[in-house]
């Protein structure tokens, strides 16, 4: 698996617990789901092509370029499981934490060995060492807009699994995962063909 793969698995579970809700928790208005000319998905940071694209990658097994709800469902199931360590059919924040971080981590040991012997550059080198500091919450650093969007990210990922955790017990069940994962399929079938598909796309201008 290469590094962008490994990158795209670890964001997948951001996914899972981010893009789900949200387009859950949208309300598209108007024929093109943006709300009529001029019009957006509601709840801001929302992007239901990045979504896509990240499906496709992950989970188009067929490579038909489609998403179909049984490939949702079965790519939901396969990271689920693999964020599930002790295997308990519960994840818990740390679970999904320690997943993403683990993901991120074997990405830039991939980027590593591609530049070959300690061949970063320095500002590579800073950039992961600033990015380790982060994950380990050591990093305070003097930019105040770097940690207004750290801790709304946050705020966001907290606000996000307490809805998907809808018996409230503090733990996503699979049955939960794949609940939000059907309404988050519904929301983007804007035309309702049974598949996910650049036909779902909003079409907004390129300029």
């Amino acid at each position: 698996m290469n590094g962008k793969k490994l990158l795209l698995a670890g964001l997948s579970a951001t996914l899972l617990v981010g893009a789900a809700v949200q387009a859950s928790f949208a309300a598209p208005q108007g024929n093109d789901g943006m709300g009529g000319p001029g019009g957006r998905w509601h709840r801001p940071g929302f992007s239901p092509e990045v979504a896509y694209v990240r499906m496709l990658k992950q989970f188009d097994t067929n490579g038909d370029m489609k998403i179909s709800k049984d490939e949702l469902k079965a790519g939901v199931d396969k990271i689920f499981d693999q964020i599930d360590t002790n295997k308990d059919g519960q994840i818990t924040p740390a679970e999904v934490k320690a997943y993403r971080q683990e993901r991120i981590k074997e990405w830039r040991a991939e980027r590593a060995k591609a530049k070959g012997d300690n061949g970063q550059t320095d500002q590579a080198q800073a950039d992961d060492n600033k990015g380790d500091q982060t994950d380990k919450g050591e990093h305070h650093g003097h930019n105040p807009r770097d940690r207004f969007v750290r801790e709304a990210a946050l705020v966001r990922g907290m606000l996000m699994f307490h809805r998907i955790d809808t018996d409230g017990n503090g733990q996503i069940s699979k049955q939960e995962a794949e609940d939000a994962a059907n309404k988050f399929f519904d929301r983007m079938d804007r035309n309702h063909d049974g598949v996910i598909s650049l036909d779902d796309m909003p079409n907004r201008p390129l300029l």
